[in-house]
């Protein structure tokens, strides 16, 4: 799904509790690797709820879980948003914006927020070089 189609879905959404079914739908989305394929991920330490990310040299092919149905959500918008930019924007990405952008920066636990934070600063460490 790309990002314009989910930006469409969440304009549908009045209330937090619609933005909260959305991102429990979009979790459903997001591919669960093999316990083997999840050898090949990092774990993210400082969320709330295990959190795997995988870097790649192109946006499209990043990938990420978690083992919480509203965290994969917001990894399924996540890795949609960064699909939708370039290698070099990615040096300098940020994920508070897309969190503000789709109502969501203000409902999310300071530990979750790190969890993203973290794989903010992995990807523009992966895409400065």
């Amino acid at each position: 799904m790309e990002i314009e189609n989910i930006r469409q879905a969440f304009s549908l959404c009045k209330f937090w509790e619609d933005r909260y079914r959305l991102l429990i739908q979009l979790s459903r989305k997001l591919p669960k690797p093999s316990q083997e394929e999840l050898t090949s991920f990092q774990e993210i330490q400082g969320c709330e709820s295990r959190l795997w990310f995988k870097l790649a040299d192109h946006p499209a092919q990043l990938q990420a879980y978690s083992d919480a149905r509203l965290m994969q959500g917001l990894l399924f918008l996540l890795l949609a948003d960064l699909a939708a930019h370039t290698p070099a924007q990615l040096a300098t990405y940020q994920v508070e914006p897309l969190l503000t952008e789709f109502q969501l920066l203000q409902q999310l636990s300071s530990t979750r927020l790190q969890g993203l934070k973290q794989i903010e600063k992995r990807i523009q460490l992966n895409f400065a070089n």
